[in-house]
């Protein structure tokens, strides 16, 4: 089933000025065209069909052909002959080419929704939940200390909404980072209360994270919780300059 998005849908990608961030949502249920297959890579064709069921399947040739499509009109490179490579942290990237102009980017999915992030001058990290019922514990085993008190201080009815508002937020930066769950989650800690912006609050040393990161929430439709994690090393990123969309392409 199509998804309702809270963005406006546009088939026009704009211009991607280089103090602006771009984050495009679009859904994954809809059954991809020939051409989505054809512009995937080898390695993207021969994962697509190890999967076992059709929707994942068909959820992950979206995800990727949506996202070729995306990137290959910021580059202005034929989608299908975009090539990714990997930093030293395993984070993926463009595979530099000297007459690709310079894109960063982070792929997250959830429910069914895609969604990808995009700038020129800033790392980026984006991550989006389904939020449904969950099992305390799980927050037990990744959230800090000073998170779990937070979050155990919330109303009930908040409770929820607090818990991914930190995973997205936790999560978000370790995809930023490029390292997965390489670093400590306890040496770390983000906004847990839904009612207030989500931010990064307090770093510890052992956790390696880098200055500068900039927290955002992201809205693509109901009951999605999301977050967009934005390296400002200058600390001039604008909230105006973060634009949202949902792709039908």
């Amino acid at each position: 089933m199509e998804k309702t998005f809270s963005w406006p849908n546009t088939q026009q990608i704009p211009l991607l000025l280089e103090d602006q961030v771009h984050v495009w949502a679009w859904s994954l249920d809809v059954q991809p065209l020939t051409r989505d297959w054809e512009i995937l890579g080898e390695e993207e064709v021969l994962r697509a069909r190890r999967f076992v069921h059709p929707q994942d399947r068909n959820r992950y040739v979206r995800a990727h052909a949506a996202m070729r499509t995306l990137l290959g009109t910021y580059t202005g490179v034929n989608p299908a002959e975009i090539s990714f490579s990997s930093n030293a942290r395993g984070k993926p990237r463009i595979q530099d080419v000297e007459t690709i102009e310079r894109v960063r980017f982070n792929l997250t999915h959830s429910a069914g929704i895609g969604m990808l992030a995009v700038s020129r001058n800033y790392d980026l990290g984006v991550d989006i939940e389904q939020m449904r019922p969950i099992d305390a514990k799980v927050a037990e085993h990744h959230f800090s200390p000073r998170e779990l008190h937070a979050l155990q201080n919330l109303p009930p009815e908040q409770w929820l909404h607090g818990f991914y508002r930190c995973w997205t937020s936790k999560e978000a930066l370790l995809k930023g980072e490029g390292v997965g769950l390489n670093l400590p989650l306890d040496g770390f800690h983000v906004e847990v209360d839904p009612l207030r912006p989500p931010a990064l609050i307090a770093v510890e040393p052992r956790s390696h994270i880098a200055p500068g990161w900039l927290l955002f929430e992201l809205n693509p439709a109901d009951e999605i919780a999301g977050t967009l994690a934005i390296r400002d090393q200058s600390a001039s990123f604008n909230r105006t300059s973060l634009q949202c969309f949902a792709f039908s392409g």
